[in-house]
């Protein structure tokens, strides 16, 4: 395993053992198990993530720094729900609406080539493309050219956005399945089942 990888791995397991808990259970308290609980919970770990990877991996956010991207996070959404004044039921159907797009991302995955899967899975921890060549053992140019199949496939054109998806699609196991230390509230997680052929594709890249 690549040093990069090893990085990557060890950062998401301590967010995940240091403050998984706490983010879970203030995510759940503010939204009170809305059915965005677990997309806004993982775009939490995701923003916490990119910022550990630039700041340092030795580096233990405080408290108020969590609770200050939870805050964001949730208040971005809470933006978005309140936003259109026309009326309940044309937020529902806006909700409706983005829930559909998201899961046609999601659906898209399998469309992806065996090679195309492991650079996108990457990409979902954040590594760049230098990082991704490094660890695959394959040319930038080759991890360019499969990025740019990605984006098509995927139907999303912004990298920080397909990323998001590759770490809510490849990564999201980890928030919501793993056994904490401390108990924290249910909250039932999006079904996503990758492809079959992609199963069997170790997650820690030799």
């Amino acid at each position: 395993m690549t040093d990069v990888l090893k990085n990557q791995n060890f950062l998401m397991e301590r967010i995940l053992r240091e403050h998984g808990a706490l983010i879970r259970g203030a995510v759940y308290k503010a939204l009170g198990g809305s059915p965005a609980t677990d997309d806004v919970m993982s775009e939490v770990h995701f923003a916490v993530f990119m910022t550990m990877k630039k700041v340092g991996a030795d580096w233990n956010p405080p408290r108020s720094f969590l609770y200050a991207v939870i805050r964001n996070k949730v208040n971005d959404f809470l933006r978005q729900k309140y936003r259109d004044r026309n009326g309940m039921e044309e937020m529902k159907r806006r909700q409706a609406e983005q829930a559909e797009q998201r899961e046609e991302a999601m659906a898209r995955v399998h469309t992806l080539s065996h090679s195309e899967f492991k650079v996108f899975r990457l990409l979902g921890l954040g590594l760049t493309n230098q990082e991704i060549a490094e660890s695959l053992h394959i040319s930038t140019l080759t991890v360019r050219s499969h990025m740019k199949k990605v984006h098509a496939k995927c139907a999303i054109k912004e990298r920080t956005r397909l990323a998001l998806t590759a770490y809510q699609a490849c990564h999201l196991e980890l928030i919501t399945g793993a056994k904490e230390g401390r108990r924290a509230p249910e909250v039932k997680p999006r079904e996503f089942v990758l492809p079959a052929r992609f199963q069997t594709v170790p997650l820690r890249v030799q």
